[in-house]
């Protein structure tokens, strides 16, 4: 009982297990159920949704905030000055119900996720016709065990995966699992190699798949997980979420400033007490300096960044399922494709006609001439499939038969000739593998009889007597036999199935009509043809494909074809949508050469390879392991069950929504609502715009705290010396009101910032480089500096008397110059928004109005905190007092000085490029 079951003869499998022709007795076929368990597939163990909330607190950002939660609460609780108590108490709360957002929407994203294996199991077939004990029984198929002999017929989903022991016509669709266009041609007696990919295991059947048509028997080898299906849901199983560039640059960046945190911290204790300061003050002053060191608004500010992102997206079609995922789509290198319903229709399409004399291709000016009216006129009634038709005037809604025939309906209804009236079918000789053609009798309305006769062109063409070429009947000769399979193999070649078509007329009398039919004599029905032509069938491109791929590419993303499809049509479809533009064959690979090849092999050749065909789902995973082991950021898209497991492997999944699995979609990261493949360019520019948009605010934010560190720092070092007693230059709930309100609403308006002209024309970042550069640093060192200097400057000349005295302030001189640096430095860091966005551009020109939410933002900034100023309810909250002209004149002279600082340098950065270079470092 190997793995090889599908090359091994039938009578021995059948001594393997111990059946014959009356199947499994019920007590054997209960033990075996004990043995090998129930023919479903194991469930994922669910998070509870209290441990998935509990799970959003691990950021290490949102860590630093729980741990200034659990200080300001200590502190609140013992302090013995009760506006101090006050004063943490309203940061503990502040603190809280940012935590508790960002938590809050975390889990709302994410409560819906982890179900592939539940919609895997929704495609399971519920109950099958089984042979035990010589009677057919229906049982549920949860209870089929290896040994089982199964029935299959037209309809039916296939329970589990079996070696056929009968076929008739037998035509399973097989694209969920393989990803190939047309349903398979299946054959019990056929002799298969032991490694075989699935797609060429004609003697077999798999759990999930579909019959399109005939019948069969067969008997169960592997149920339950042990299935290819169950394979597949293993691998699910077994895929840990990976976290997201994004994800890692946070966490990165978060270590970061907890360890920056807690060493200013303990830099500014042991300096106070040096100073000879209670030990219990300079812990406050710390703690102090600590709310200054932390962005309290990023982790909400970045989750409100990407939820907007998602909006736009959903009316983009794109629709996110994990948030960090936005920003991936910006880093992505390679977009691994699945061929089938992805970058094409999923629908066969015919394409081209081939008469003997000449070669058509499918448009509205095709001329309807005898010949083309025949070919499609054979198409359409050798034909057994029905085209969907309105629920008012029709019997279905959706297209009924096997593809290729729906093709044929497809163009007959294109070309006006879609009436099935004109004739009334007398007699079938139905299409099987062996002969690889169909026949039809027919009868007209003017009663004359024609056999129609579709199949295999080289077959067909052996089969006629006769040619029709220029309106006449011809002799066939042997050297117009070798032109017209040749013409139809150059066409095969390029990826093309080709189907020919062939005639006669029928004399009922004289043809003896009704002892054929009695007698079913196919060869006498199918004697004496005339061949009129093929049509040439194509799974075509999506409309859009060949432009979104050539954007791939000017914006340094390779895109892949993996598919189970054969090669010549996948290098067909690649060629024509400009995937592929040379004949190298280095660019193309099989399933079997992969299999052969070790890891270190194929990881060496993966990033030059960009067509995979004949691939199985444990292909597809090692393929996207590979590129991922060469530093990729790697996109899968997919439709199909056999996309799932690479689906999640990859640092982004793409499901369709419309064509796409229950299983695809739960496994992915983002859906395409309209199958689009363009759509995803989309989705890429707005990864690209919202990952530079999250550059710039988090830079802001971080500069903006850096100046607050600056003047915290300096102001008490500085007090210290002068006052022998330390002055906070801004209180905690003056520093935690900049961080969450004056910053947070500029950073979250920045991230709405329209994209860059350049966003899809330059190449991917690299993944491995953080959020802060040097220049980032640079530019958050220079800015901290330039607030530190200036707020701390007004801060001293409001304290100027007691400075040269070396006096401690009064409690009101400390409040208004405490004010006064407060106003200033929220001036500062309102002037720092525009200048962050605009770069190289003058402020004073159009890249001013580009963002009118940033002006909004701005200006609603400076009016919340005129309000704190000036009210006489916010006052003893924020300790503030109300500001004269003569001080507002003052401050906005000072903060003057930071935009001519930064014009300098745009026109430095301009007219001098040395200069400028350096000018402009950052």
């Amino acid at each position: 009982m190997g793995n090889y079951w599908h090359s091994e003869n039938i009578e021995d499998l059948l001594d393997q297990y111990g059946v014959d022709d009356n199947g499994l007795s019920n007590d054997e076929a209960e033990e075996r159920l004990k043995q090998y368990g129930s023919n479903e597939l194991e469930r994922a163990k669910k998070r509870h949704p209290i441990f998935l909330f509990f799970e959003q607190f691990k950021d290490p950002l949102v860590i630093i905030l729980l741990v200034a939660l659990i200080i300001s609460v200590t502190i609140g609780i013992f302090s013995p000055d009760e506006h101090q108590r006050m004063e943490y108490f309203i940061d503990a709360i502040a603190i809280s119900a940012i935590v508790m957002f960002n938590a809050f929407f975390g889990f709302v994203q994410e409560y819906k996720a982890e179900k592939s294996i539940e919609a895997l199991k929704s495609m399971a077939a519920p109950f099958s016709t089984v042979i035990r004990e010589g009677k057919k029984q229906r049982i549920e198929a949860q209870f089929l065990v290896p040994g089982d002999i199964i029935l299959i017929e037209e309809g039916d989903k296939i329970p589990a995966d079996g070696r056929l022991l009968e076929s008739h016509s037998l035509r399973v669709d097989e694209s969920a699992l393989t990803g190939e266009s047309f349903p398979a041609a299946k054959e019990a007696m056929s002799q298969v190699l032991q490694y075989a990919p699935i797609a060429d295991m004609e003697n077999s059947v798999f759990s999930g798949t579909s019959v399109t048509r005939g019948r069969g028997q067969a008997l169960i080898i592997k149920t339950g997980m042990q299935t290819e299906f169950g394979k597949i849901a293993k691998g699910l199983l077994e895929e840990k979420t990976e976290e997201t560039p994004l994800q890692r640059r946070l966490a990165t960046l978060g270590k970061w400033i907890g360890i920056g945190s807690l060493t200013i911290c303990a830099v500014i204790f042991f300096i106070g007490i040096l100073l000879n300061q209670e030990a219990i003050e300079m812990f406050i002053v710390a703690v102090g300096l600590a709310v200054a060191a932390v962005p309290e608004g990023l982790p909400a500010v970045v989750t409100l960044a990407l939820a907007l992102g998602v909006q736009r997206m959903s009316r983009k079609n794109a629709i996110i399922r994990r948030l960090p995922s936005v920003e991936t789509l910006g880093s992505t290198t390679v977009i691994c494709s699945d061929k089938t319903g992805t970058l094409t229709r999923n629908k066969m399409t015919v394409r081209k006609i081939l008469t003997v004399d000449e070669e058509y291709r499918i448009t509205k000016k095709i001329p309807l001439n005898n010949v083309i009216c025949l070919i499609l006129t054979i198409g359409l009634e050798c034909n057994n499939a029905q085209l969907a038709e309105s629920k008012e005037g029709g019997s279905t809604d959706v297209d009924i038969g096997d593809p290729t025939e729906i093709a044929l309906l497809r163009v007959a209804k294109r070309m006006d000739v879609l009436d099935r009236s004109k004739y009334k079918r007398l007699f079938e000789v139905p299409f099987d593998s062996d002969s690889k053609r169909m026949s039809v009798l027919v009868k007209n309305l003017q009663g004359e009889h024609f056999v129609y006769t579709k199949g295999a062109p080289d077959v067909l063409i052996n089969l006629c007597k006769y040619y029709y070429s220029n309106g006449e009947i011809k002799p066939l000769d042997q050297d117009t036999r070798y032109r017209l399979e040749e013409a139809e193999q150059n066409l095969a070649k390029t990826g093309y199935r080709m189907l020919g078509m062939a005639y006669k007329s029928v004399d009922p009398v004289k043809d003896k009509i009704e002892r054929v039919i009695l007698s079913e004599d196919s060869e006498e029905i199918e004697s004496n043809l005339v061949y009129v032509g093929a049509m040439a069938i194509m799974d075509p491109p999506r409309q859009g494909t060949k432009k979104s791929i050539e954007i791939c590419k000017k914006a340094g993303i390779r895109p892949v074809m993996i598919t189970g499809d054969h090669l010549k049509t996948a290098v067909a479809v690649a060629t024509e949508i400009g995937l592929v533009s040379s004949e190298d064959s280095s660019h193309y690979l099989e399933g079997n050469q992969l299999a052969n090849m070790s890891d270190e092999e194929f990881e060496s050749i993966v990033g030059d390879v960009n067509v995979y065909a004949r691939v199985s789902p444990e292909h597809k995973l090692k393929i996207v392991s590979a590129l991922k082991s060469n530093n990729q950021i790697v996109a899968m898209t997919g439709d199909g069950v056999n996309d799932a497991p690479a689906l999640k492997r990859a640092d982004i999944g793409v499901a369709m929504g419309i064509a796409g699995t229950d299983v695809s979609k739960e496994a992915s990261d983002m859906i395409l609502a309209d199958d689009d493949f363009s759509t995803i360019v989309g989705a890429i520019l707005e990864g690209r715009t919202i990952y530079d948009n999250m550059r710039k605010f988090i830079l802001y934010l971080l500069s903006c705290n850096a100046g607050e560190i600056a003047v915290m720092f300096f102001g008490i070092l500085l007090t210290s010396l002068i006052f022998q007693t330390p002055i906070l230059p801004l209180l905690a709930i003056q520093i935690l009101w900049v961080n969450l309100v004056t910053d947070g609403l500029p950073a979250l308006a920045m991230g709405v910032d329209p994209p860059d002209p350049d966003v899809m024309i330059r190449h991917p970042r690299d993944p491995k480089e953080p959020i802060l550069t040097h220049k980032s640093i640079f530019f958050i060192i220079y800015s901290g500096i330039i607030i530190a200097i200036g707020t701390l400057l007004l801060f001293f000349l409001y304290m100027y008397s007691n400075v040269l005295t070396g006096q401690l302030p009064s409690e009101e001189v400390q409040i208004h110059a405490r004010t006064v640096a407060f106003t200033m430095l929220i001036m500062f860091q309102m002037i720092m928004a525009l200048n962050i966005r605009k770069e190289e551009h003058s402020l004073l020109g159009k890249e001013f109005f580009r963002n009118p939410y940033l002006l909004l933002a701005i200006a609603s900034s400076i009016l919340l905190h005129i309000l704190i100023v000036y009210s006489s309810f916010f006052q003893p909250f924020f300790n503030t007092t109300a500001l004269n002209a003569i001080d507002w004149v003052i401050i906005i002279a000072s903060g003057s000085i930071l935009v001519i600082v930064d014009e300098v340098r745009t026109f430095l950065a301009h007219r001098i490029p040395r200069l400028g270079k350096l000018a402009g470092y950052w």
